[in-house]
C-alpha cells in the first residue's frame, strides 16, 4: 500500500500542534512589528559604531617630566683680565766669596834688614821682594801654590788663601772636589756625590745603605755628601763620579756597554767599591759576578789581589787596624762554628764560610781603582746602630777616593785652578 494514501486514509493520526498555526497570518500580523525592530536594530548598530569612533579618539601623550639645569654666570669678585700679565724674567745670582788678591802678603811685626832685602815667607806661597838698585823696575814675583796652612793653633785651612771657594763650585759641574790638610788629614773640606750602580740585570738589594753612608760622611767629615742612588753604568755620568758603590746578592750580567763604560771609569781615574751581598755564601753567584765584572771590564789587569791591612786606605780619615766584621754574626750561643746571616728575624742558620780578614783590590799604574769586599757591609750600613767600625771603613774608603793622586776629584781640582791661573 502506498504510504501517502495511509495518511489520507487517516490525517488525525499524525497531527501536531503547530499544524493549527496560519503561517501566513501570523506573517501578516507581525510583518509591522519585524519592520521597525529591523529599523531600530540597524540604528543602534549605527549609532554603536558612531560612538565607538568617538570615544576611541587618540589623545596627545602628555610630555615627560624634563628638569631643568641653569647654569648661572660667576659672580667675579674681580674683573677679568684681557690679556696675561708679563711676569719678569727670574734673575739667578749665587753669592760668591771674593777672593784675595794674589799677593797674599802679611807683613812681620818687625821689620828687619835681611827680610828688605830677601824672601818674606807667607802662609800659603813665598814672595820675592825683587828689591834692586837702580831704575829697574820692581817685579814681585809668587811662587807655586801649595794646598797647606801653618796657621797656628788650629792649621785649618782658609778657603780664600788656597783661592778655591768650594761651596760655589758645587753646581752640578763637578761631581767632588775636596782639599786636605797635609798635616791633619781629619780637617777635610768639599763636596762629593756618592752613587749606587744599576744596570740592565744589576738591581742593589741595599738601597738605603748608600744614604747612610752619606749621612756618617756629613756627621764625621767636612765633606757635604749627597746621594744618587740611580746611577747606570752605561751613562755617561758615571765618568764624572768619584766614587760608586756596586752591590748585589744574586748573579747578574752586564751589557757590552756597561762593561766598556765601567772599564773607561776606572782607567780615567774612577773608584769602585764591589759589595758582596751574599757573604754566608763560598762563591755564591753575587761574589762570581762581581769578580767577572772586573776581569770583563778591566781584561788581565782586572785581577784582584789582597789589600794589605796597613794600607792608606785604613788611615785615610780614621785608624782602623784593618777591615772589621761583616754581615756575619757569630751565633751568641756559644757556637764558635754557627753564623747567623744578618737579616731582622734572624730565621735562617748558615755554617760559617771561609773566613776573610782582608779586602781585595785592582791597581792601575799604582792607583787603587776598586775595592772587593766579601764582608756585606751594605746589610749593616742600612741598621740604625752597632755599625760605627763598618761605616768608619767606608768613610775612608770615600775620603781616600776623593783625595788620592789622579782620582777623579783631583783631575778636576786640577783642571779648575789651570783654567782660573789661565784667565789669570
Amino acid at each position: 500500500m502506498n504510504p501517502p494514501e495511509r495518511q489520507n486514509e487517516n490525517p488525525e493520526r499524525f497531527a501536531a500542534p503547530s499544524d493549527a498555526l496560519d503561517l501566513r497570518r501570523l506573517y501578516q500580523d507581525n510583518r509591522a512589528i519585524f519592520h521597525v525592530a529591523l529599523v531600530l536594530s540597524l540604528a543602534l548598530s549605527v549609532a554603536a559604531i558612531y560612538l565607538s569612533g568617538f570615544f576611541s579618539r587618540e589623545q596627545a601623550a602628555p610630555k615627560p617630566p624634563v628638569m631643568e639645569f641653569v647654569i648661572r654666570k660667576p659672580i667675579t669678585q674681580r674683573p677679568f683680565l684681557l690679556r696675561k700679565a708679563q711676569v719678569k724674567k727670574r734673575v739667578m745670582t749665587r753669592k760668591l766669596t771674593a777672593a784675595k788678591p794674589e799677593l797674599a802678603y802679611t807683613p812681620p811685626r818687625t821689620a828687619r834688614d835681611i827680610d828688605a832685602l830677601g824672601s818674606v815667607a807667607s802662609f800659603d806661597h813665598t814672595v820675592n821682594a825683587g828689591t834692586g838698585v837702580g831704575t829697574g823696575t820692581v817685579t814681585p814675583q809668587m811662587a807655586t801654590m801649595q794646598i797647606r796652612s801653618s796657621k797656628d793653633p788650629e792649621k785649618r785651612i782658609s778657603m780664600q788663601e788656597e783661592f778655591l771657594d768650594l761651596d760655589a763650585l758645587d753646581t752640578g759641574k763637578y761631581r767632588g772636589m775636596v782639599i786636605q790638610d797635609p798635616k791633619d788629614r781629619r780637617n777635610i773640606r768639599g763636596f762629593v756625590y756618592l752613587s749606587l750602580a744599576w744596570g740592565n740585570n744589576l738591581r742593589p738589594d741595599f738601597p738605603r745603605a748608600i744614604s747612610k753612608l752619606g749621612d756618617a760622611i756629613n756627621t764625621d767629615t767636612g765633606i757635604q755628601a749627597k746621594i744618587e742612588d740611580h746611577l747606570f753604568l752605561d751613562s755617561p755620568e758615571l765618568l764624572k763620579t768619584p766614587f760608586v758603590y756596586i752591590t748585589d746578592q744574586e748573579g747578574f750580567e752586564l751589557t757590552d756597554k756597561e762593561i766598556e763604560n765601567l772599564g773607561r771609569y776606572m782607567r780615567s781615574g774612577g773608584f769602585v767599591l764591589a759589595d758582596n751581598g751574599r757573604p754566608d755564601l763560598n762563591f755564591g753567584p753575587a761574589e762570581a759576578s762581581l769578580r767577572r765584572m772586573f776581569t770583563q771590564a778591566l781584561g788581565r789587569e782586572g785581577t784582584l789581589e789582597r789589600i794589605s791591612n796597613t794600607h792608606a786606605i785604613f788611615h785615610s780619615f780614621f785608624d782602623l787596624e784593618g777591615p772589621p766584621v761583616g754581615g756575619e754574626y757569630l751565633s751568641v750561643r756559644g757556637n764558635k762554628d754557627v753564623f747567623y746571616y744578618n737579616s731582622s728575624e734572624q730565621t735562617d742558620v748558615y755554617y760559617q764560610p771561609n773566613q776573610v780578614e782582608f779586602l781585595e783590590g785592582i791597581f792601575l799604574g799604582g792607583r787603587l781603582v776598586a775595592v772587593y769586599s766579601d764582608m756585606g757591609y751594605g746589610s749593616l750600613w742600612e741598621e740604625e746602630f752597632e755599625n760605627e767600625p763598618q761605616l768608619r771603613l767606608g768613610v775612608n774608603l770615600v775620603v781616600f777616593a776623593l783625595t788620592q793622586e789622579g782620582s777623579i776629584a783631583q783631575q778636576q781640582i786640577d783642571f779648575y785652578t789651570q783654567t782660573k791661573s789661565a784667565v789669570r
